[in-house]
């Protein structure tokens, strides 16, 4: 039997992934970040992504901008979102996450998801039925009998 102190392969390799990127760290330690949130988006887009170049080295993480210099920097980020290669770089990143996801699950979670609607749609339609069943039982009876 295994020892509980062993952690998952993932675990393993998600600490090493730190050792090699510390200033990860040093965005936890700020609580601009979770560990988990690191771990999630590292089980996303892998170790090769270009998001983690700024934390592999101290000398790589920006100090504290000025709010001019902060403001320009800003606007030329919004700039470049709307640039072409912009997008198309944010395409390949799309798509390189799909090619990193489970067919087998996804197409699990899909058909589970079909179960929940078809479900949710039968009950609709049970208390459609029971609605107009209670509605047509009062107008049945056109012809009723009235003593004047």
């Amino acid at each position: 039997m295994e020892s509980s102190h062993e952690l998952h392969p993932s675990v393993k390799d998600f600490k090493a992934f730190v050792r090699e990127h510390p200033m990860i760290m040093n965005d936890v330690r700020l609580g601009q970040k979770s560990l988990q949130s690191f771990y999630e988006e590292w089980s996303i887009l892998g170790s090769d992504h270009s998001q983690w170049q700024p934390y592999k080295s101290p000398e790589s993480y920006e100090e504290p901008i000025h709010d001019e210099t902060k403001t320009q920097q800003q606007a030329n980020e919004s700039s470049q979102q709307t640039d072409p290669s912009t997008a198309s770089e944010f395409m390949g990143q799309i798509m390189g996450m799909v090619k990193k996801m489970n067919v087998q699950d996804l197409q699990n979670h899909l058909a589970q998801f079909s179960s929940v609607l078809g479900n949710v749609q039968t009950l609709i339609q049970g208390f459609q039925r029971t609605e107009g069943q209670e509605q047509r039982s009062s107008s049945d009876q056109p012809f009723s009998f009235r003593r004047d």
